[in-house]
């Protein structure tokens, strides 16, 4: 038996109960059983035990596993840390869930398609050709679409959810198009197929999966389905989909440039790849400033949204430097931007149930009504910020200075790296401002109670934020595990 099948069996199995909990719904009341409880154990304990399961594999030497299921499926050391940063932040979701969606209706079917994008996140990473990363792929897009309009009575959530779904398909359709065009010339469909001397066959091929996996990577020009999704999904949802979900497509484009042909086309893909994820900074702090200028409303939700899409490009920025310390460096800003970007939401859905608004204007001084709001809410954005002692410190300076070593021209090494320092400050610059509205204006005088946050998401937040110190203090206790062939 393949052990590591576990890791998508569980949870899919774990959904297709959660859902049939619901569906009994009615017979389990009769029966003086509380549904909502069941559903709330049984969803920790599926995604608490992925969680173990894939961190106790980042200290096992996989080579003694049985890690391949007739070449569908592969594990190595980047499978286990990408899959425990995936079922990190999903059972942190689910914990936090426990207070957030009390009384709401249908909470079997939200854990079961929460079990099921994990799933097919997995899936992706594990998979050891295109097909079934195609597969993954489409698991965790329909989960994705789903919660995205949970709150289906929610103004703009199926809006929402319809333009995210639109974009990804057809994302979905460049992709399944490269795969069986790969499929149709080369009579494979695994990852090396394509590698050997450069035709314009393979170029075309090669740009079909990475403007496909661009849709969900939210690159320049290919994000528009984003700051609607972020803010009109649920708070957990919103984490989960900037924290992990926007992941897969900066993954997808990884295995394009470094799985497909590792040897005649990476000069010509990094330095695409590269400039790629400069002008995907440049728009997403571009879009995040307009924000502030807005005169109807200062959405937060919707500003870390564009945020996300800022960081996005430096991931891409280490997967384009063309060198395994870069691709190990942003798969570190993966877990600091997870965690950063996941507090962050959670910690909307805490400020917005509060005070009944997304728009920051309604959130001046709330560090102020609560202490907690204002150390996680700081930190959180210091870290995205890249200030030290903060985990997002250290993973932008591995991307910067993989950036610097990469393997283009010693020129273009140096303007991409000041590129990406401009856009950094930018950055921290949109964060400093939220920090002074937040923390140093004076709240209004209707809005001067104190806020209470439930234990259960306090305790979240403070394993979260707690996280992203030790990290930035001791960044080597999980960077000794990252390692990528290149």
């Amino acid at each position: 038996m393949n052990y590591l099948s576990l890791i998508l069996i569980i949870p899919l199995a774990g959904a297709g109960l959660l859902a049939l909990f619901e569906q009994i719904k009615k017979y389990l009341v009769k029966m003086k059983i509380c549904t909502d409880c069941l559903n709330h154990i049984f969803a920790n304990i599926v995604a608490l035990g992925i969680f173990v399961f894939s961190f106790v594999s980042i200290f096992v030497d996989v080579g003694s596993l049985n890690t391949t299921t007739d070449g569908l499926l592969q594990f190595g050391q980047l499978q286990a840390i990408l899959i425990t940063i995936f079922s990190f932040l999903v059972w942190m979701v689910v914990l936090f869930s426990v207070e957030y969606m009390k009384g709401k209706n249908g909470l079997g079917f939200y854990y079961a398609l929460i079990l099921t994008l994990l799933s097919g996140l997995s899936a992706v990473v594990m998979a050891n050709n295109f097909f079934t990363l195609f597969v993954g792929w489409e698991m965790f897009a329909l989960s994705g679409y789903t919660l995205v309009a949970f709150d289906r009575m929610k103004r703009g959530a199926v809006e929402a959810s319809l333009k995210y779904f639109i974009m990804s398909t057809v994302g979905s359709m460049f992709i399944l198009l490269g795969t069986a065009l790969t499929y149709g010339v080369y009579g494979s469909v695994s990852f090396d197929s394509l590698s050997g001397p450069m035709n314009p066959l393979q170029g075309a091929i090669i740009a079909l999966f990475v403007i496909g996996f661009g849709v969900t990577s939210a690159v320049i020009f290919l994000n528009a389905w984003l700051p609607d999704a972020h803010s009109s999904a649920p708070s957990t949802i919103s984490a989960l989909l900037s924290g992990i979900v926007v992941k897969a497509g900066a993954y997808g484009i990884y295995i394009t440039i470094f799985s497909i042909s590792p040897g005649n086309l990476l000069d010509t893909s990094s330095v695409f790849v590269s400039w790629l994820a400069i002008f995907t900074m440049f728009e997403g702090n571009f879009l995040v400033f307009y924000q502030f200028r807005r005169k109807d409303i200062i959405d937060f939700k919707r500003i870390l949204a564009y945020s996300t899409t800022v960081h996005l490009g430096y991931i891409l920025l280490g997967i384009g430097s063309g060198t395994a310390a870069g691709v190990e460096a942003s798969i570190f800003h993966v877990l600091t931007h997870s965690l950063g970007k996941g507090s962050l939401f959670l910690l909307s859905g805490i400020i917005i149930a509060s005070i009944g608004s997304r728009d920051i204007r309604e959130m001046k001084g709330i560090g102020r009504r609560s202490p907690l709001i204002g150390i996680f809410l700081t930190i959180a954005l210091l870290s995205l910020g890249g200030i030290p002692i903060t985990a997002g410190f250290y993973s932008k300076l591995l991307v910067i200075v993989s950036a610097a070593g990469g393997i283009y021209s010693s020129t273009m090494n140096v303007i991409i790296v000041i590129l990406a320092i401009i856009n950094s400050l930018l950055a921290l610059g949109g964060y400093l401002y939220i920090l002074k509205i937040m923390l140093f204006d004076e709240p209004d005088a209707k809005a001067a109670d104190k806020i209470k946050i439930p234990i259960i998401q306090t305790i979240v937040m403070t394993i979260i934020i707690a996280l992203i110190i030790f990290l930035g203090v001791w960044p080597d206790s999980i960077m000794q595990f990252i390692v990528v062939p290149v």
